[in-house]
């Protein structure tokens, strides 16, 4: 909770929001202007996490939309989240947190693999992105200082279908992340704090004039045990 006389004195008296009324009735602009300046900071520092570990592949999880400022009785509120019609909107505290490996059971998160068989949406999702990156795909033709058997196995894996290959190597890479878990990324837990901390706070409790109590609801819904 931040003290409107603490926030006063650091801000000093030419501190000015704009927007009042000559009675001194605080205008919903000022509440306003202060809400989007801080889920901005939020928004920058999201996606900079989120560009930082490489995670911007389609684009979807770095799409993260804020909802116009709300009053109701004595109460403000502003979401930040995603469309329902982002796919983002189904997986993205996944990334946020992480989700516990099988056999490492890392990251410390909530959420947690609880067994080696792979979904189709997975293994589906997993090959999209390596037709999207086919430098990630191994190339296999030098033969050079190959044992017989590991020549006659080549030759052999040559023989099957291009795309019953891929998806065999997407099928063995979702087992493995089942297996050392999905890294976390933090990407919303660690910005909040940074962007509707203390400072925020204070300037929204110099606005309103009173002691302010910031609440924080997270709605995903995601099982804690993924499949």
């Amino acid at each position: 909770m931040a003290s409107i006389s603490q926030a006063q004195r650091e801000l000093g008296s030419d501190f000015d929001f704009g927007g009042t009324e000559r009675s001194g009735q605080l205008k919903l602009g000022q509440v306003e202007a202060i809400m989007f300046e801080g889920a901005n900071k939020f928004l920058k520092l999201a996606v900079a996490r989120i560009n930082a570990r490489k995670k911007v592949d389609t684009g979807n999880l770095s799409d993260i939309v804020v909802s116009a400022v709300e009053k109701k009785g004595g109460k403000y509120s502003i979401t930040i989240g995603y469309d329902k019609s982002n796919p983002a909107s189904e997986y993205y505290d996944f990334q946020n947190k992480g989700v516990r490996g099988i056999k490492t059971k890392s990251p410390n998160s909530p959420y947690s693999y609880r067994t080696l068989s792979v979904s189709r949406k997975m293994v589906d999702a997993i090959l999209r992105w390596y037709l999207r990156h086919k430098n990630y795909i191994r190339n296999e033709d030098q033969r050079k200082n190959l044992t017989p058997l590991q020549q006659k196995r080549k030759t052999l894996a040559q023989a099957v279908d291009p795309q019953k290959k891929l998806r065999q190597i997407a099928t063995n890479t979702a087992k493995n992340i089942k297996k050392r878990g999905m890294p976390r990324i933090g990407f919303f837990d660690d910005n909040i704090p940074k962007a509707f901390g203390e400072d925020f706070q204070k300037k929204l409790a110099t606005a309103l004039g009173q002691d302010v109590a910031l609440t924080i609801k997270n709605t995903f819904n995601g099982n804690n045990s993924t499949k």
